[in-house]
């Protein structure tokens, strides 16, 4: 792989220079071969002194290992490396460089490196090219309207069917030409209140019905409810109102153990601590990750890997060249990616019920539309570090998690303004 969607150094010579790899001087094919350790991160278009400082280690090795003269080395640093501004200025253009970015991580995770960068592959995605332009919108629109008031400087969005776990669209953060850091699929956050969803699903699992009551007075280090009162409130309206008090009691009466074992269960393979800490979302977690396991428990239950790339041919085996359709399936994720009923049905559509009153009349009101019910969940952590929501329409299949933030440094937010950029995303999306 020799980054920006390009195999082999035949294409990458005609996307960088503009040539054939046979008309490359030697300074241009040190270059791609310098990028081949993270063709994403050293690459020319994006870091051009990165990619300078790679071309000289190879011609450097070259020289060492007498396949070049020390002169021609030294020429070859001293050549000026004229890239190809045409295909340079269509690439920054892009409509989704996020998800495909994770797409050619995918590819790998499934292929292996090695089979990855041979080439002569014809990769099918999920992406929505609609949703994903209006996923980058609603981005960019909430910090250039709210980020300066509440804080915060990036964010993320990915959107996922929930009937077959693709990926249709992915947004890793406000500009991707001055950062290609993937939040939605690389960055860990503090979860906040959405990982109650853990506990709660835990609680019912354990055969506690949702209607048992729990005290609302304050614990060690934990304030009571919201209303200030000390009596108790039932599981529906812990979760609908995010009571941390009650979610602490309700783990505790589930076992914490179980709430690891489920959030396992749904797909979350961060390190999680047994304390209240992880009860209240306090250890981070993946964008992505927490999108999947909500998007099972929309499912019914049932969990089926989130995945951008759909099928893999490949192009060097047709019947028919001019037919992509004739070509070898080396992947189909219909045959490879199954679903797994990991929690019984009747608990997903407990928890189901249970995010509908937070859109209904907790703290996710303002990510409701008119386009249909929406469920989800609010979350916000220690100091405002992460504002988050993640929603799903169930009768449109469609599940977003949107989390807003800083790389470094805390925001003034609270969720509701997640939920809010949800609702801007979603009424776009679904229309």
């Amino acid at each position: 792989y020799t980054g920006n969607g390009v195999y082999g150094f035949k294409d990458a010579a005609k996307l960088y220079f503009g040539k054939e790899a046979s008309e490359l001087n030697l300074s241009e094919a040190a270059t791609l071969v310098g990028l081949l350790p993270s063709p994403e991160t050293i690459n020319p278009f994006r870091n051009k002194d990165l990619a300078i400082e790679y071309r000289d280690r190879i011609l450097n090795r070259m020289a060492e290992l007498g396949m070049i003269s020390d002169k021609d080395a030294d020429r070859a640093r001293r050549t000026v490396l004229i890239l190809n501004e045409a295909a340079k200025t269509k690439l920054q253009g892009s409509v989704a460089p996020y998800y495909y970015g994770y797409v050619f991580d995918e590819l790998e995770e499934i292929l292996g490196k090695n089979f990855a960068r041979e080439g002569n592959l014809i990769v099918e995605t999920n992406l929505d090219i609609a949703m994903q332009k209006a996923s980058d919108e609603a981005l960019r629109d909430a910090v250039a309207r709210d980020g300066g008031t509440y804080g915060f400087s990036q964010g993320a969005i990915v959107t996922i069917n929930t009937s077959d776990g693709s990926i249709l669209a992915m947004t890793g953060g406000v500009d991707y030409k001055s950062s290609q850091f993937n939040r939605a699929a690389q960055a860990l956050r503090q979860s906040g209140s959405t990982f109650k969803l853990f506990s709660y699903a835990a609680a019912v699992d354990q055969g506690i019905s949702p209607s048992t009551a729990f005290s609302c007075s304050a614990l060690s280090g934990i304030v009571g409810c919201h209303n200030g009162g000390s009596g108790a409130i039932d599981m529906y309206r812990g979760f609908a109102l995010s009571e941390n008090v009650v979610a602490v009691r309700i783990a505790e009466r589930a076992g914490l153990e179980n709430v690891v074992k489920m959030a396992r269960t749904l797909g979350i393979t961060a390190k999680l601590d047994l304390s209240s800490n992880m009860v209240l979302g306090g250890n981070e977690v993946k964008i992505l990750e927490m999108a999947g396991a909500y998007a099972t428990v929309v499912n019914e239950g049932k969990y089926i890997k989130p995945h951008a790339i759909q099928r893999i041919l490949d192009s060097a085996d047709c019947k028919n060249p001019k037919d992509r359709q004739t070509c070898r399936v080396i992947f189909d994720a219909s045959t490879f990616i199954k679903p797994r009923q990991v929690i019984d049905a009747g608990i997903a559509s407990t928890m189901v019920d249970m995010m509908r009153g937070v859109v209904q009349y907790g703290t996710g009101k303002s990510a409701a539309i008119p386009q249909g019910t929406v469920v989800g969940k609010t979350g916000t952590t220690d100091e405002g570090r992460d504002l988050w929501f993640i929603g799903a329409v169930p009768r449109r299949n469609l599940l977003a998690a949107v989390w807003l933030g800083n790389d470094e440094g805390v925001t003034r937010g609270s969720s509701a303004v997640a939920a809010g950029v949800w609702s801007d995303y979603m009424r776009q999306a679904v229309r």
